[in-house]
């Protein structure tokens, strides 16, 4: 069995608000922080996702889901793979919230 990642205690954290189906969600990244450099991020070792309503159905699929991400991120498993599985509209986009949160994962991956 592979083992877990576990983030540091202290790390970085930024929030980014999105829409998706008319429906507001936050995003939540956690970073490692370099060592020795406070100003450098590493790469992002959990997600947190939730809808405007704080403990409807949406908010607790949505919470639930980036709970599995953070998981799968501190298991090992790189963003564009998580990307990949997610399913998508006709046109390519994420279908759901968490899907948005994946493709924005693969493009602030690289530690900017």
């Amino acid at each position: 069995m592979t083992h877990r990642r576990r983030p540091a205690d202290r790390r970085s954290h930024e929030t980014i608000a999105i829409q998706h189906e008319n429906q507001r969600y936050k995003i939540g990244l956690g970073r490692e922080l370099v060592c020795g450099d406070r100003r450098r991020l590493g790469p992002i070792v959990e997600i947190f996702l939730n809808a405007q309503k704080v403990n409807s159905p949406l908010d607790m699929l949505a919470s639930d889901g980036a709970i599995l991400m953070s998981l799968l991120l501190q298991y090992g498993c790189p963003p564009e793979v998580i990307s990949h599985a997610m399913k998508r509209n006709p046109n390519g986009s994420p279908a759901s919230p968490l899907g948005v949160a994946a493709s924005y994962l693969i493009e602030t991956d690289n530690g900017d």
